[in-house]
């Protein structure tokens, strides 16, 4: 009997299976690296629409406030390295109620976005303060998704 056939099969067999395993890790690899780039461009989004709305809450000139339900006002902009942009933009609802909606995007070095975050939240105006700039203050009935 011819075993060298046999061992000539059983090595290539052992270095195909090899060969498997390595594209395999290669892949994950990849899959794994687009995921966490995925990951850290959301966090980098979210970060813009929270700086973005918390620069809002910092309060804005009385002539800023819109009126009329559904008037927008854009309130602050928001550059940060990456390259990081966000906006907040206050909304009137109607009375003293306010909606402020914080928008924070990740876009790639080309200019394709890569994570888009929207961050809301409901205000109520009471008064002006001393320094003559509305200061506004959360809603305390809730929340809820604006169209």
């Amino acid at each position: 009997m011819n075993h060298r056939g046999v061992a000539l099969l059983f090595a290539v067999a052992v270095i195909a299976a090899l060969g498997v395993i390595s594209l395999t890790g290669f892949g994950l690899a990849r899959t794994e690296r687009a995921a966490g780039l995925a990951a850290v461009a959301e966090v980098q989004a979210r970060g813009a629409a929270e700086a973005a709305l918390a620069d809002a809450m910092g309060g804005w000139p009385s002539p800023q406030t819109p009126v009329l339900p559904g008037q927008e006002v854009v309130l602050s902009s928001i550059a940060l390295p990456g390259p990081v942009m966000g906006q907040a933009v206050v909304r009137a609802l109607g009375g003293p109620i306010l909606l402020i909606r914080a928008t924070g995007t990740r876009r790639s070095a080309v200019g394709a976005v890569l994570a888009s975050i929207l961050v809301e939240q409901l205000i109520r105006l009471d008064s002006l303060a001393p320094d003559s700039l509305i200061h506004p203050r959360k809603y305390p009935l809730g929340w809820r998704l604006f169209p």
